[in-house]
């Protein structure tokens, strides 16, 4: 059995995964069109038909494990030539999620008949499985990915809110920004980080001096140990990293109530309405008068977090499960 490992942008841990049951790891080479159809819709036009032009270039093997919905296209379109294929969807993306609020009836109805091609699925999270169940019958597990080894620095602490994570629409980087700029507990607000909406970013660090843009960072240990609030409050993420990341280096994290890493958290760092900006500034609030208290409850936090290895095992467990279901080995 030959499994071979398709993304392309993989994420780290997804590539571990991958690494951990000796696949073969093929990067696609079209995520500058998914960048550019981030900033330019009209491109992703183009990207269906560089898949079907692409999957005729992937080596046949028995298994494609596919890390992201943009990835996904060219594994059905080499599986509509190779009906024998397995294609098992890592689901730490929005496509589901996404695909549930969509309109346009014709489109989605494609979607749906490019879903039915995918046989099995290994999720981030609970909420993830969910909208997945809505359109797949297939066997789903859920394998929590794990933070990055991330170690506080011993560096005085600030006043600064953070953001941490991709610059795109879905992580609603505006509604972010004009909550630090309001924010009456942060003299700075730091935003590191890439994506579609870089040009607003940088256009708005320059006119108003509370915000700081320093672009893509490896250092990001730093910046977690020197600000007192990572700001994560998108109207939905499957399971950020970046939350885990923070808490490890005891900043607390404001989390929003339909991310996938709130099981993780206490009440104190949830709110309900991400777009509620007196309900943020009061948990910002609670937590500066109440630090024992959340120190407490953020140290209970990290007792939950998933190690490496265990992710691994976890992956390893989940991924050979499934074969087992479709019968690979028969």
């Amino acid at each position: 059995m030959k499994t071979l490992f398709l993304s392309h942008a993989p994420h780290e841990v997804h590539l571990e995964f991958a690494k951990s049951i000796g696949a073969e790891i093929k990067i696609i080479p079209l995520n500058w069109l998914v960048k550019l159809e981030k900033k330019i819709r009209f491109f992703g036009r183009f990207y269906h038909f560089l898949s079907f032009i692409y999957s005729f270039f992937i080596p046949r093997r028995d298994i494609l494990l596919v890390d992201g919905g943009s990835s996904l296209y060219v594994a059905i379109f080499f599986k509509m030539r190779f009906q024998k294929t397995k294609i098992i969807y890592l689901d730490g993306d929005m496509l589901f999620y996404s695909h549930n609020f969509k309109k346009n009836s014709l489109i989605k109805e494609i979607q749906n008949y490019f879903f039915r091609k995918i046989d099995g699925v290994i999720s981030v999270s609970k909420q993830n499985k969910e909208f997945i169940s809505k359109y797949l019958k297939v066997p789903i597990k859920i394998v929590s990915p794990y933070p990055k080894e991330i170690k506080k620095m011993n560096i005085k602490r600030k006043n600064y809110g953070l953001y941490v994570g991709r610059l795109d629409p879905d992580k609603n980087i505006k509604r972010i920004i004009d909550f630090g700029l309001q924010c009456p507990y942060f003299d700075k607000f730091i935003i590191l980080g890439d994506g579609a909406n870089r040009n607003y970013v940088e256009k708005i660090a320059s006119q108003n001096k509370k915000i700081i843009y320093l672009g893509q960072r490896k250092d990001v240990a730093k910046f977690y140990s020197q600000s007192k609030f990572l700001i994560h409050i998108p109207d939905y993420d499957p399971h950020p990293c970046t939350t885990m990341e923070a808490a490890l280096c005891g900043c607390y994290p404001i989390i929003s109530k339909n991310i996938g890493t709130r099981y993780l958290f206490d009440n104190i760092f949830v709110v309900e309405n991400p777009e509620n900006f007196r309900e943020i500034n009061e948990k910002i609030d609670y937590i500066i008068k109440n630090k024992k208290t959340a120190d407490k409850l953020l140290k209970n936090a990290l007792g939950k977090f998933p190690t490496k290895e265990k992710s691994i095992q976890n992956f390893q467990r989940a991924f050979t499960k499934i074969i087992e279901k479709l019968e690979v080995f028969k």
